[in-house]
């Protein structure tokens, strides 16, 4: 059987990470930022995500065909993202009929 690519030591300062990315989401949920608290969180959310996919699913260390794959899926996510954002941005634009 092969031998994991990470060493306790990196596991362990993935998962210090993770706790410390936790504790900040959490505290800043506290403080009122107004529109910067969403930006932030999704910030500290997509470092987590990327700790998780990187180190905890061995993602930096696989072959080739794994980072295409997960590059195609932050592709998809940023194209699905856009188009939501772009829906949601421009639904004032038109009046209602009947207004």
């Amino acid at each position: 059987m092969k031998e994991p690519a990470l060493s306790r030591k990196q596991y362990t300062f993935a998962w210090l990470g993770l706790l410390g990315l936790t504790l900040l989401n959490t505290l800043i949920a506290f403080v009122n930022l107004g529109v910067w608290n969403t930006v932030i969180e999704i910030g500290i959310a997509t470092i987590m995500a990327s700790l998780v996919a990187g180190f905890l699913m061995h993602a930096l260390y696989e072959t080739k065909v794994v980072r295409i794959v997960v590059a195609g899926g932050v592709i998809w996510f940023l194209i699905f993202m856009t188009l939501t954002l772009g829906d949601y941005m421009t639904r004032g634009w038109l009046p209602f009929p009947g207004k």
